[in-house]
């Protein structure tokens, strides 16, 4: 019997009366037919035992609305008939999937079938009963592909930090960010013309976060003085593309009494949107206020009681390198973070950044660097990324939009990696990350990975080369990321299956696997999800 290969729904097939010669033409024609209509849907798999038998007669017509890839879970396929007889069409399905027939005549209608969320495989067995008592019944295996896989469609949220000066502020320029697959942008309130930005931003597509307050700085300065803070969240609280209040960026624990003052006046103003505190990266205790890092990160989540949380690192170095405690920032707001049941943001370095003399203190963006942040980023958890610049501003040498109001070559570097980013980016919204480990053991990124943690449907896993390895839950779906940490070499992944299994593609599709040991090559910066169940 041959495997079926998913992705098709139903095949309708009728009983016809009495067998001559003329009906095993019939049924010759019909065979091959139905050999065409399952190349199209990419063999969706007759069983052996479905063979139609001898006695067929034509006029049975059937088609499918969907093709090989447009089966999403949580979607449906609808299969239309028409019969040359008045017969009784009946339909039961597994795999959680939901059927109705609709009955246009006695002879003609059509079978509407609703696939699950989270996918699932299932069975659907489509009986037709003529009215001379004949009946026959079709059996079909499918598989249902995971919803999102195209960037149209994902909801994992990159954000623009620093988009636009005013006199930049432009339909079409919003627009350029949202196409390629950001969803989310940075508004200064201080500009005059900020209420446009919201709109034009809106407009695009986009959710805004709007800059209401620094450190010290304009609107929050004051704590007995909120006549501008009430007239801004008014505002702010009614536009559709709010999404959260930007209060103030890299605090040390002794501004905690004060913000949390601000915090609970924006909170009372609007309870409906959160307040964003954007924190330092592990430093010194005079920028952090305490003796360590996780210390720093929990007082903001324990004592200021934030609903989020936020931290900036831009770590790509010069040469291929990263700064050495990348991974230990990451880990201990990964760990606060699902400690305190608040989702955490990060940051990935857009712009080529200088240090006070123009010296590059930062290595120059590329898409391999720029999507190896991202994607670790991801498999610790984080459910936004956070690209900084957008615009260039001083400090910075190359940003995507440059001052002087053009795009730049690393413009090109960021478009490239927010579509590919997005194709697989329903994998991370809204995950739950229960382990990260590596495949070698860096002292100052974290432990390796022991072949006892692997799940039960991978045998083993081993790359040649350092690779994050994350392991999480989504929408009922178990996955394994597997990021390459170097932005300038291929790594070459060797796993082993137990049991079958899918990898998903840069471009959304998924893979099949069975059972055995299989080497995948992963390029610089980018990563392999493998989706057990």
């Amino acid at each position: 019997m041959r495997r079926p290969l998913a992705y098709a729904f139903a095949i309708l097939l009728m009983l016809f009366p009495s067998c001559d010669k003329e009906a095993v033409r019939h049924l010759e024609e019909l065979q091959g037919s139905l050999s065409e209509v399952e190349g199209k849907v990419d063999g969706i798999g007759l069983t052996d035992a479905i063979v139609p038998a001898a006695d067929v007669e034509t006029g049975y017509a059937i088609s499918f609305d969907k093709d090989k890839y447009g089966v999403d879970a949580g979607g449906s396929v609808t299969v239309r008939y028409s019969l040359p007889e008045p017969s009784a069409v009946s339909i039961t399905v597994g795999g959680g999937m939901e059927a109705s027939v609709n009955a246009t005549t006695d002879t003609e209608g059509e079978i509407v079938v609703t696939a699950p969320d989270p996918a699932s495989p299932a069975t659907i067995c489509v009986t037709a009963v003529s009215q001379s008592g004949k009946q026959t019944a079709r059996e079909v295996d499918i598989m249902v592909r995971d919803p999102y896989t195209d960037a149209t469609r994902t909801c994992v949220n990159l954000l623009g930090y620093y988009n636009f000066k005013p006199q930049w502020c432009t339909a079409e320029n919003f627009q350029k960010l949202a196409d390629i697959g950001i969803k989310s942008v940075t508004v200064e309130t201080q500009d005059e013309n900020y209420r446009e930005q919201m709109d034009l931003a809106h407009q695009a597509g986009l959710k805004t976060l709007p800059i209401i307050g620094w450190l010290g700085g304009r609107y929050l300065s004051d704590p007995e003085n909120y006549k501008g803070l009430d007239e801004y969240v008014a505002y702010l609280s009614q536009h559709p593309s709010t999404m959260a209040y930007h209060i103030c960026d890299e605090p040390s624990t002794r501004d905690i009494p004060s913000l949390l003052f601000r915090k609970e006046k924006v909170e009372s103003l609007d309870p409906n949107h959160p307040v964003y505190i954007n924190l330092n990266p592990d430093g010194s205790v005079n920028a952090l206020g305490v003796d360590n890092y996780h210390d720093y990160i929990e007082a903001f989540a324990r004592d200021c009681k934030c609903k989020l949380i936020s931290f900036d690192m831009y770590p790509i170095l010069p040469e291929g390198q990263v700064m050495p405690h990348w991974h230990r920032c990451l880990r201990v707001v990964s760990e606060v973070s699902r400690q305190y049941g608040v989702p955490f943001w990060a940051f990935a370095a857009s712009c080529w950044i200088n240090n006070e003399n123009g010296i590059q203190s930062r290595g120059i963006p590329s898409t391999e660097n720029l999507r190896m942040q991202v994607y670790t980023d991801l498999a610790y958890g984080a459910q936004v990324v956070q690209f900084f610049t957008i615009q260039q501003y001083g400090g910075t040498t190359l940003s995507p939009f440059m001052s002087n109001g053009t795009w730049s070559i690393a413009f090109e570097f960021l478009k490239e990696t927010c579509l590919q980013v997005q194709k697989r980016g329903f994998v991370f919204d809204g995950c739950s990350v229960r382990n990260i480990k590596f495949t070698a053991e860096p002292s100052v990124w974290g432990t390796k990975l022991s072949m006892a943690e692997l799940p039960a449907a991978i045998g083993s896993l081993s790359t040649d080369k350092t690779a994050l390895v994350s392991f999480f839950e989504n929408r009922g779906n178990e996955y394994i990321a597997i990021v390459n940490q170097s932005y300038t070499d291929k790594i070459t992944a060797s796993v082993t299956f137990n049991e079958m299994a899918y990898t998903i593609e840069r471009d959304g599709s998924f893979v099949e696997h069975g059972p055995g040991n299989e080497d995948f090559t992963i390029d610089e910066g980018d990563l392999m999800v493998i989706k057990i169940r």
